[in-house]
């Protein structure tokens, strides 16, 4: 069967990139604010309702993986040299690449190699620089990949009750993480528990229900696609409830509980399970409306940028921490020198088109460097590249 190029992923990586990247500059920008205050309280607020991204590149990468290879032929050991090739090595690389900017950053720091061994082994077995956890909860995927593949196919008629029995876990997990495991004491622990509880939100079990998803719609993409087109309105509806929700339940539980910031915005809680589905859903039917105007000719700029945005969104979220850097730099400088409040918050979208493009150059220029492509998960196509050069000499 041919493999079917969804160009709806696309938007959908571009987008969600983009709220990756909003939502760590706007809790750079909360930081600046004293807690408590208004101003501290509605960005908490918009930034917990900005905490589906996660899920949502969860979800895509099932949906991707599942679409890719559910009703073609499978080899385990094919598909693991070709997924692991391309994403160990950006990890790596990257993983050096931020310790090295960590010890630039930090006066004083022992270089020797009897420090930065360990550190090295230490974040390459955790993931455990900026954000580089996303990678390693994939990398379990790809390792359990073949035995969900297997499921999936086997038990076709039970897809419904698989995904209900999936969703009912997650809530229980998130529950579980936030509730119960939130106030353990692991003072004690032996240090094989204490790095389960302490990576905890990089283990791919706390994400089980979006692979799971993502896989059952790739099964069934375009039944479900006709159902979400049909019922848009309806989505859309359930979307303004579901922000409103979330809002509100971030303010009651820094207002009247009493939770701490950090637990009132956690990501991994049970009411990010619908809620992130709703926006991940809209964003789907997002994508499905553009894949069909795409080639319209008032759409052409739009689809190019969706395009480059969409092809770049790996490398975009590797590369982020460095404008995020000079980002905080120039911000910090500017509220130095003392601003308006009103100009300090309007500084926050600016910054994060900044930081946005920014990765994305990155991105883009590394993945046209032959050899470099490999940081951004790409390879690099000596062919093609000898094809191009030649035409260029012609």
């Amino acid at each position: 069967m041919a493999r079917r190029y969804l160009h709806e992923i696309d938007l959908m990586r571009a987008f969600v990139i983009l709220g990756v990247l909003s939502v760590h500059t706007t809790s750079f920008f909360n930081v600046l604010n004293n807690n408590m205050t208004p101003g501290f309280l509605t960005l908490g607020a918009l930034i917990t309702s900005m905490h589906y991204t996660r899920e949502t590149f969860m979800f895509v990468t099932g949906l991707v993986l599942f679409i890719t290879y559910y009703r073609n032929p499978f080899h385990p050991l094919v598909f693991w040299r070709k997924r692991f090739l391309l994403i160990t090595i950006p990890y790596i690389i990257w993983t050096l690449a931020y310790i090295a900017f960590v010890g630039w950053l930090t006066p004083g720091f022992n270089w020797s190699w009897s420090i930065l061994w360990p550190a090295i082994v230490h974040n390459v077995l955790t993931g455990n620089m900026y954000f580089l956890y996303f990678l390693v909860v994939s990398m379990q995927l790809y390792i359990v990949f073949p035995l969900l593949l297997f499921m999936l196919r086997t038990w076709e008629k039970y897809h419904i009750h698989i995904l209900v029995a999936s969703f009912v876990l997650q809530i229980c997990l998130m529950w579980i993480n936030k509730y119960a495991l939130g106030t353990v004491n692991v003072a004690h622990l032996p240090k094989v528990l204490y790095d389960l509880y302490e990576y905890r939100d990089r283990n791919i079990v706390m994400y089980q229900f979006w692979f799971v998803a993502g896989g059952i719609l790739a099964c069934h993409y375009d039944r479900v696609a006709a159902f979400v087109c049909q019922h848009r309105r309806a989505l859309f509806i359930s979307l303004g409830v579901g922000v409103c929700l979330v809002w509100s339940y971030y303010f009651l539980e820094r207002l009247v509980v009493g939770e701490s910031e950090g637990s009132a915005e956690l990501v991994l809680q049970p009411i990010m399970v619908p809620y992130s589905l709703l926006v991940t859903m809209v964003y789907w039917y997002a994508g499905l409306s553009w894949a069909k105007r795409m080639d319209r000719p008032g759409w052409r700029p739009f689809s190019k940028f969706i395009q480059v945005a969409g092809n770049t969104s790996f490398g975009i979220y590797l590369a982020q921490p460095f404008p995020l850097y000079l980002m905080e730099l120039t911000v910090n400088h500017i509220d130095g020198v003392g601003i308006p409040t009103w100009l300090h918050y309007a500084l926050l979208p600016v910054s994060i088109l900044f930081v946005y493009f920014s990765s994305m150059l990155i991105s883009y220029i590394l993945g046209k460097i032959p050899l470099l492509t490999y940081t951004v998960g790409r390879r690099t196509q000596w062919r093609r590249h000898k094809q191009q050069a030649v035409q260029r000499a012609a």
